[in-house]
């Protein structure tokens, strides 16, 4: 059973099953980032199932195939981080605070961070154990990764030289338990819990970010910034499904979610 899972996962990924290496994670990362979207029109559907539900993985890899979802941070996460082991990888999660986690994968005595979950293009494993102070780019975004003490990171998001997100990365290993009650936070059902009360969805593809909130579409490029403004449901509908391959009824069950708490995106 678990074997199929794995493979209708990989294959969605669209690589093949290799032995464990840095050069296979850092494929897979890069794939996953392309395929599978960071989104939140899951997680208003899985917080009704339970105020802490996160998807097993093949009801996980069977909504990704047959709906488009992928999830936010804990779902994402949790999920590459059980297909990794089952291709024979070392993975563990870490905090990475406030309302975050990540994977710490260990190859040959080797740590290395990976987010499949932030809706950011960290396309590589990186080894924090050797980093002092190390800057990404990508898509009109810069990722600077800070070592503050032995175990402790700051990762800090900029847009045009301004910090717009900074989390510290708390570099210890977890297991899916340790991390229960931060699942149970991100699910809080109030005005305090943005991510609850807002559409969010990041996919990358190819050349272009699309980054999506609400009404509008940001389309990023290593160039440019555009925009796309949507204003009635049915253009809202058919280019988020074009573009992230999200099923219909998901989208329009994500507005009926948030206008039950007088959330309006139109």
């Amino acid at each position: 059973m678990m074997e199929e899972v794995v493979n209708k996962y990989v294959k969605y990924l669209k690589v093949k099953r290799e032995e464990p290496s840095l050069n296979y994670l850092q494929r897979l990362i890069q794939h996953h980032l392309t395929y599978i979207p960071y989104e939140t029109f899951s997680k208003f559907y899985y917080y009704t199932l339970a105020p802490d539900y996160i998807p097993p993985l093949p009801l996980f890899v069977d909504n990704l195939v047959e709906k488009g979802w992928g999830g936010t941070c804990f779902t994402l996460n949790m999920n590459f981080a059980r297909l990794l082991t089952e291709l024979g990888y070392e993975c563990s999660l870490v905090k990475v605070e406030p309302g975050h986690i990540a994977i710490m994968v260990e190859i040959k005595d080797r740590k290395f961070y990976v987010d499949v979950g932030y809706g950011s293009p960290i396309m590589k494993p990186i080894e924090l154990d050797k980093v002092t102070r190390l800057v990404m780019h990508g898509f009109g975004e810069e990722i600077i990764f800070t070592k503050q003490s032995s175990h402790i990171f700051e990762i800090d998001r900029r847009s045009n030289g301004k910090t717009f997100v900074k989390k510290q990365i708390i570099w210890e290993p977890l297991s899916e338990d340790d991390i229960r009650d931060d699942i149970r936070a991100s699910y809080f059902d109030s005005d305090d819990n943005i991510t609850m009360r807002r559409i969010t969805a990041v996919r990358f593809n190819g050349q272009k970010c699309f980054y999506l909130r609400n009404g509008t579409m940001k389309v990023m490029t290593f160039r440019n910034i555009s925009e796309i403004k949507m204003n009635e449901t049915d253009k809202w509908v058919k280019h988020i499904h074009e573009i992230y391959q999200i099923d219909k009824t998901s989208l329009l069950e994500s507005l009926d979610f948030l206008a039950e708490r007088n959330v309006k995106i139109f």
